[in-house]
């Protein structure tokens, strides 16, 4: 099964579909016309879906079973609250919150109980990320003032900056099997692929070229990295072992493809592609072989994530 985001209906909603593209089902639908569902997340544990969507008026912490029924909303402030996480045993969800006026990182039960703010500094906290075995949340912060790379204890403590650089750090993605942070470096026109040691140690370059290299996803057996690379001119996915080796172009056409997700086993990939005119979801085999076209819709299509 295939999690993803459509605005087919015309506004952003959550849809769920088989691999090969059937029995697409909506998932969500929310009210009113104006409103968006997104950023929908799965946890495996919890057996539910956790997403945003700003459908009572500012963005908020919804979760609903996978059939898209029993919908909950777990939190409820003024401000925005987004980006959630599942936790890897289903029992807790971080996110971002500007409740207390700065975009900070929260994390609460799987039924909204026992909220709790991580951290607490000048600068915005977001993007939390939790390690596979749960221990820690690796998040980007701009408390010294530039966006930098973090870890921290799935409790908030000890929270320790990884990476020092003059250009902006983002987009940490943990190895499935715990040991490496992938994350981009510099700003949207020259943006490059690095790799460090959850401790921050032994970072390593893995791309170097005058485009942007973007959009980091681990292999499930954290050999190899799929990416989007604008290094022929637009946006196209690539392949990389995770030394930085063997770069392979996988998608070839003059429009952009993005968005890779890979399916639990590591034999095909999803991703995004305007080739037909309008963003769509695509799947292919991991070594870019047999393409095919999984959603026709008006409007976007964007994979999210597969369902073992």
């Amino acid at each position: 099964m295939i999690l993803f985001e459509s605005e087919r209906d015309g506004r952003t909603n959550i849809y769920l579909m088989v691999a090969d593209g059937s029995s697409q089902v909506r998932l969500s639908n929310s009210t009113p016309d104006t409103a968006v569902d997104s950023a929908p997340t799965w946890s495996a544990a919890a057996q539910q879906i956790a997403f945003q969507s700003n459908r009572d008026g500012n963005d908020e912490i919804y979760v609903m079973n996978l059939d898209g029924s029993g919908p909950a909303r777990l939190t409820d402030n003024s401000a925005a609250d987004t980006d959630p996480a599942w936790s890897p045993d289903g029992t807790r969800i971080a996110f971002v919150s500007e409740r207390d006026g700065n975009p900070e990182v929260y994390v609460m039960r799987a039924n909204g109980s026992n909220m709790t703010r991580l951290t607490e500094a000048a600068g915005a906290d977001t993007d939390p990320t939790w390690s596979p075995d749960g221990a820690r949340i690796a998040f980007v912060s701009e408390r010294d003032g530039n966006p930098e790379i973090y870890v921290m204890g799935a409790d908030g403590a000890s929270p320790t900056r990884r990476t020092s650089a003059e250009g902006a750090d983002l987009d940490p993605v943990w190895a499935p099997n715990g040991m490496w942070l992938a994350f981009v470096r510099g700003e949207a026109t020259s943006a490059e692929l690095y790799l460090m040691s959850s401790d921050g140690a032994g970072e390593l370059r893995l791309t170097s070229n005058t485009a942007a290299d973007t959009q980091p996803a681990w292999a499930p057996n954290s050999t190899q990295l799929a990416f989007v690379s604008e290094r022929d001119a637009n946006a196209e996915i690539y392949l990389t072992l995770a030394d930085g080796t063997a770069q392979t172009r996988l998608t070839h056409n003059d429009a952009a493809d993005t968005r890779p997700v890979w399916a639990p086993a590591g034999a095909r990939l999803t991703f995004t592609s305007e080739r037909d005119g309008n963003p769509e979801v695509y799947v292919m085999a991991a070594d870019g072989d047999d393409q095919a076209r999984l959603t026709n819709a008006a409007g976007r299509d964007t994979p999210v994530a597969w369902l073992p």
